[in-house]
């Protein structure tokens, strides 16, 4: 038998690679060899940090109006009790009654969603103060206003006929 380059050069590559897998499996290399230890050094005690002046007030609150590195930067817009009081926008998109529990799952204007409870309030001001399966009620101010669950339906019927098969005899 006759064996050519290509199967030499396979077997060798096979026997290599089966050496070093045992020779891994009986632990070679797994003892680390630490470099010898070097001398201590002193280190030379850190210079104190200079000291800063405190910014004035005035100047801190410049920043919040008109940033350094955007000149044409409107003020912070204002989040939390102060924003319009409306419920425009926000969806009624389920309601969980459970014994005495009760939330209402809502779709806010910016696409996320809300689990509220009874009694909790939205950071426009507006509280939920109850729940039925089909709605809830919230207050604000002496008003009140209802979200709805929607109302899916079917649609109306076809008006086209059903298809039919033609009669066929089987042979």
């Amino acid at each position: 038998m006759r064996l050519d380059t290509l199967t030499l050069t396979l077997l060798a590559g096979t026997a290599l690679l089966t050496v070093t897998t045992v020779g891994l499996l009986l632990g070679a290399g797994q003892t680390p060899e630490w470099l010898p230890a070097g001398e201590t050094r002193e280190w030379a005690p850190a210079a104190r940090p200079p000291t800063i002046e405190p910014i004035p007030p005035q100047a801190v609150a410049l920043v919040w109006q008109q940033s350094m590195f955007s000149p044409d930067r409107k003020p912070d817009l204002v989040t939390g009790k102060n924003q319009p009081s409306s419920l425009d926008g926000i969806r009624l998109s389920g309601v969980i009654i459970e014994g005495q529990a009760q939330w209402v799952l809502l779709r806010m204007p910016d696409k996320r969603n809300l689990k509220l409870a009874v009694g909790s309030t939205l950071d426009n001001g507006w509280t939920l103060t109850a729940a039925t399966p089909q709605q809830a009620t919230f207050s604000h101010q002496g008003q009140t206003r209802e979200l709805r669950l929607p109302l899916l339906r079917l649609p109306p019927p076809s008006n086209v006929p059903p298809i039919t098969l033609p009669d066929v005899r089987t042979p």
